[in-house]
């Protein structure tokens, strides 16, 4: 469990950090669209299903 914990905080706040210094504006002009495409990736390799994506 420990582990899981620590897989989904290094991933989730490595972003974050990376986007509060600077570094995400290097590689994409839409950090909140980088920040879900990467939870949805998260989400889906635990085996779980991400949710449906709201209609606009």
């Amino acid at each position: 469990m420990v582990a899981l914990a620590l897989r989904v905080w290094g991933r989730m706040h490595g972003l974050v950090a990376l986007e509060n210094h600077g570094h995400v504006r290097a590689v994409s002009n839409n950090p909140a669209a980088l920040y879900h495409a990467d939870l949805i990736d998260l989400v889906v390799s635990l085996g779980l299903t991400p949710p449906a994506t709201p209609s606009a």
